[in-house]
């Protein structure tokens, strides 16, 4: 590790360099000539691998650009960069299909799949469908619009208390105790979207149609059809998503309305409101009993413990600047993980307030960046590194449960409350995420509503799932406006879903950890290790976890969390 650790480079060592369409051009058409050509599958190996090492710098070049763009959004010099790859990603992902497209007709490819495995093949056959020269226009302001959106958000001045606030540093406000200053301040938000609705209503409408033409362009009847192509779910279909739902409907959320009951007398209050639901505790949430300054050497012990590494890979990242952890003005909200492709790095951003959420979010990112560095041998395609995003989304939802006996190194006394808050938040989130993906599904299969239509189906949704939701006359919110706050509904259509299908995979690894500990952490390294070369079912399978569209499990681990809840 120390030898690794002297080679790796620190993130502001990283050089960008704006990479060249035209050479990525020339490489792919030498390559596709080469396949088209090849009868034997060394010469195909080295033709891809050639390929693929092109491949892999234009991204690492777009991650390295769209990281340093998020850490300050108001860089003129990244928001330049950051238009190039809007414009010319999807020029790329054609040029792309075109090369596999000729891997995929090789005279000897039952030779290649027995080399390379099934998954390239597959992933490149769904590429096929969703890429076409014809649609690149399209794909590139689709782009731009995403990119508008989140710019907006990033850039978010809200003036609460003499301050001027991120959506990000609400957030403690919003947990309040005092009752008055939740209120204030979910209105102080509510008002900063409301004044936002209009623009947002028009991006949106903009995203719906050009989403649309691109399918219909593609061939596929609605956006739905392409949007269920492009987050690559082989094994599954909006009618098996939507039995999913119907079961969180049926069993999770009568568990909610006891929770949302239960904190309604915990508060004391004659009625719960919206500004009520964040603070689950009559003495507040429990926040870290830790300076921020502290997250990064106790988050370094902890996973040295974990996984008995010194250093842990978490403090590597750190002392190699590979993370950045704190809210401030013009960062981009949210967080995520993104890897560095040509160095095998990955980066954990997140907007850290000193709040619960950030030691989930926290180890939630920890747990990408971990799978992607077990992950780095698992295929020699790029592709195939990583699994497909609701798999993904179990490894990270996995390591916020399996990090609950360390937890009292961030919260001390108030740990167990954490554990108890974290599992309720899970329970909740449940509903929530069924809402956004039935909300995608009526919009995209309906795309000539209008904007008020859409808020009001919303609105309508918000009732079947979250049907204790009060809000208190806020004219915003009760017109249907809670969705234009969530970014992925905007950016990442159809993604919402993969949390909760997550959601149930990890909590099938809880309730194992709880017993044996050390085969937890077996399936866990499984699934990390297999990166992308199984689909959901066949890689949850493998490492011994019941699907989770499987009705016996959702009914199963709703009683053991309610249990753990003593509901």
């Amino acid at each position: 590790m120390s030898e690794d650790n002297m080679k790796m480079p620190k993130f502001s060592e990283i050089e960008y360099s704006r990479p060249s369409v035209d050479k990525f051009r020339e490489c792919a058409m030498s390559t596709r000539l080469k396949l088209m050509a090849a009868r034997d599958a060394d010469v195909v190996e080295n033709a891809i691998m050639g390929f693929q090492r092109e491949m892999s710098a234009f991204d690492t070049a777009y991650t390295l650009c769209m990281i340093r763009h998020d850490l300050d959004t108001s860089d003129p010099f990244w928001n330049d960069e950051m238009e190039f790859f809007d414009e010319n990603y999807p020029i790329i992902s054609d040029l792309s299909a075109g090369v596999y497209t000729a891997l995929l007709h090789s005279e000897i490819r039952e030779e290649l799949e027995e080399r390379f495995g099934p998954m390239i093949f597959r992933k490149t056959q769904n590429q096929r469908e969703i890429v076409s020269s014809e649609v690149l226009d399209d794909l590139a302001e689709e782009s731009t619009l995403e990119t508008e959106y989140s710019q907006i958000l990033s850039e978010a001045d809200i003036l609460f208390k003499g301050k001027h606030q991120t959506i990000s540093t609400m957030t403690p406000y919003l947990e309040s105790t005092d009752r008055e200053v939740r209120k204030k301040a979910h209105k102080a938000v509510s008002d900063y979207f409301a004044g936002q609705k209009e623009k947002f209503d028009e991006i949106y409408d903009n995203m719906v149609r050009i989403r649309t033409q691109i399918a219909k362009k593609l061939g596929f009847s609605d956006f739905v059809e392409l949007g269920y192509k492009r987050m690559e779910r082989y094994d599954y279909d909006p009618e098996k998503v939507k039995v999913f739902r119907d079961n969180v409907v049926k069993y999770i959320v009568p568990i909610t309305s006891e929770i949302r009951r239960l904190q309604k007398n915990r508060l004391d209050v004659e009625k719960l409101f919206y500004y009520d639901l964040p603070c689950l505790f009559v003495h507040g949430n429990p926040t870290p009993n830790i300076p921020q300054e502290e997250y990064f050497s106790k988050g370094s012990k902890m996973f040295g413990k974990m996984f008995s590494k010194d250093p842990s890979f978490f403090q590597v990242l750190g002392e190699h600047d590979f993370m950045d952890l704190f809210s401030r003005q013009n960062k981009a909200t949210g967080g995520y993980c993104a890897s560095l492709l040509d160095y095998g790095i990955p980066y954990i951003l997140m907007n850290a307030n000193h709040t619960a959420d950030d030691i989930a979010t926290l180890v939630h990112e920890s747990g990408h960046a971990y799978a992607a560095l077990r992950s780095i041998d698992s295929s020699q395609f790029i592709e195939c590194l990583s699994p497909t995003l609701e798999a993904c989304e179990i490894h990270s939802t996995a390591m916020e449960y399996l990090t609950y006996p360390y937890m009292e190194m961030f919260f001390g006394e108030a740990a167990d409350a954490y554990r108890q808050q974290h599992m309720t938040l899970a329970l909740l989130f449940l509903p929530y995420g069924c809402l956004v993906d039935e909300f995608q599904h009526v919009v995209y299969s309906n795309p000539d509503m209008t904007p008020a239509e859409r808020h009001t189906a919303w609105r309508e949704l918000e009732k079947k799932y979250q049907p204790d939701i009060d809000y208190d006359g806020d004219e915003f919110y009760e017109l249907g406006g809670a969705w234009m706050k969530k970014e992925h509904i905007f950016t990442s259509p159809f993604y919402y879903i993969d949390y909760c299908l997550a959601q149930v995979c990890a909590l099938q690894i809880w309730s194992i950890s709880r017993r044996n500990r050390k085969k937890a952490m077996t399936i866990y390294e499984h699934l990390c290790a297999a990166g992308g070369t199984k689909t959901l079912i066949d890689l949850v399978e493998s490492a011994g976890l019941e699907s989770p569209f499987s009705l016996d499990v959702m009914k199963k681990l709703a009683y053991q969390v309610c249990d753990y809840l003593d509901l």
